[in-house]
């Protein structure tokens, strides 16, 4: 009885295993159709945090940080993300979706979520109104939303950093 018990468990870890390695592939899978879709192009010299073009992708990109700021981001939060993108950027479910797998990679191209926030706020700045800069920190509150009451210590202190490198370089 203790073997059919130890083989069933066995059993169970392969096929979760399993699971997990077909989520990870998919994973990959929308990443890279996402930079395709984007077009994302390597710019000799310059890190891919430092190249988005599309303040949308970018905003993705922060959002994405943002929530890994509190260890991995979870389901919930990637499904926030992506609501929050179909609804500011008023874009279709496949377009927001593809959008979040997009920030999901550019989050993913420094280990340090405050650096990433950094880097991507800054051309980001540039790029859009004093509205809009309010409106990413809106969304990065609702996002924060999803795992508890509102933004953990760390994420309201990454809020005010990013409102203030809005401030600043909006003035410019």
């Amino acid at each position: 009885m203790t073997l059919v018990g130890g083989i069933a468990f066995w059993v169970w870890r392969m096929r979760n295993a399993a699971s997990v390695a077909r989520e990870f592939i998919d994973v990959a899978d929308d990443a890279r159709a996402a930079v395709r879709r984007f077009g994302y192009r390597r710019v000799a010299g310059k890190h891919p945090l430092d190249v988005v073009e599309d303040s949308r992708l970018a905003a993705a990109g922060i959002l994405v940080a943002f929530a890994k700021m509190d260890g991995d981001y979870t389901r919930e939060q990637m499904k926030a993300i992506q609501d929050e993108c179909a609804r500011v950027f008023e874009a279709s479910d496949k377009d927001a979706e593809q959008m979040t797998a997009y920030g999901r990679w550019l989050a993913h191209q420094l280990a340090n979520p405050d650096e990433v926030i950094r880097r991507l706020s800054r051309g980001l700045a540039k790029s859009i109104s004093g509205t809009q800069s309010q409106e990413l920190l809106v969304m990065a509150e609702r996002v924060a939303a999803v795992e508890g009451d509102g933004p953990s210590d760390e994420q309201s202190l990454a809020l005010k950093r990013l409102s203030e490198t809005f401030a600043v370089l909006q003035l410019r």
